[in-house]
């Protein structure tokens, strides 16, 4: 046994050392948000996301945009009132929904660094999205209170949505410096969600350049030079026409069990923190977003915790 350890560890950090040198050009990424990462007192709205994404990058000598990220993900989002358990039926404030969804997205970047982002995404509100059955499996697990009103959740609906965003590098920024701005126009389309935002994110710490960046997640780099760590501030204003979650199926007349009116002006904001060296990447974030439905009694708070592994 010891013969056999002896002679695994000299090949295992062998090849360790070469994977840690290579450029890498695949990541899988696990994405968790919830509002308990905050405050154990919070626990509705949007009171939980899962999702999990692999991507694989190119270089296309001669194309207008050379460096490309595509990316495949899955993921389920749930929805409450303010309090997941509540007693009462008349303080349900938003209607109750799961959101499972899977996507493929495609990030290209030219030498300007200009970002065009577009993607699809198809998914099911409703009983369908299992939403019901993930918090209450998670609740019976952690021995706390037991979900309620479920039966009073949206019904099935199946969409897909297509969605672009851009971003452009403003300016040519010293190497060395520690602050930069990121603008962002981005628009959505279909049967689940419809809206437009603008916005932008002041950056402040040591980042790479956009197709390099953890910030846009796909970190690259091969040395100690290259390793990120960087603070941001990223506010988006959506106009919004649509929200399955809010407003049910737009081809189901049947109205919702739970009161819902779409806030067609909405802001979410994020203050982060991310980290990244040559294979991993970790990245935190408290978010704030106000009303998605005008019938919901406050605004909300939630975490946003990231890791991936690039090889």
């Amino acid at each position: 046994m010891r013969h056999q350890l002896s002679t695994f560890l000299p090949a295992f950090l062998f090849l360790l050392s070469i994977t840690a040198s290579a450029q890498t050009k695949h990541q899988f990424t696990i994405l968790s948000e919830n509002d308990s990462y905050l405050s154990v007192n919070n626990d509705g709205y949007y009171t939980n996301g899962i999702s999990m994404a692999y991507q694989w990058r190119s270089t296309i000598t001669g194309k207008r945009n050379p460096e490309r990220v595509n990316s495949i993900s899955a993921g389920q989002n749930i929805y409450t009132s303010r309090f997941s358990g509540e007693l009462k039926a008349e303080r349900l404030d938003r209607p109750i929904a799961g959101y499972l969804y899977g996507s493929y997205h495609q990030s290209l970047f030219n030498p300007k660094e200009r970002l065009i982002k577009w993607g699809v995404t198809a998914g099911v509100i409703g009983p369908s999205s299992l939403g019901e059955d993930m918090q209450k499996l998670a609740h019976r697990v952690m021995q706390i209170y037991k979900p309620t009103y479920w039966e009073r959740q949206l019904p099935n609906s199946f969409g897909v949505n297509v969605d672009f965003t851009w971003s452009p590098r403003l300016g040519q920024p010293e190497k060395s410096s520690k602050w930069d701005f990121k603008p962002l126009l981005s628009a959505t389309a279909g049967s689940i969600f419809t809206n437009a935002g603008i916005g932008g994110a002041l950056v402040f710490g040591k980042f790479n350049k956009n197709s390099a960046s953890a910030f846009w997640n796909n970190h690259q780099g091969q040395t100690k030079s290259e390793r990120e760590f960087f603070a941001y501030l990223f506010p988006v204003v959506y106009l919004k026409a649509y929200d399955a979650t809010v407003q049910g199926s737009m081809f189901n007349n049947e109205p919702s069990r739970i009161p819902g009116k779409l806030n067609p002006v909405f802001l979410q904001s994020k203050l982060g923190i991310t980290y990244a060296t040559n294979k991993l990447s970790f990245g935190a974030a408290a978010v704030y977003e106000n009303k998605q439905s005008l019938t919901q009694r406050s605004p909300q708070l939630y975490g946003s915790l990231q890791v991936s592994l690039m090889w």
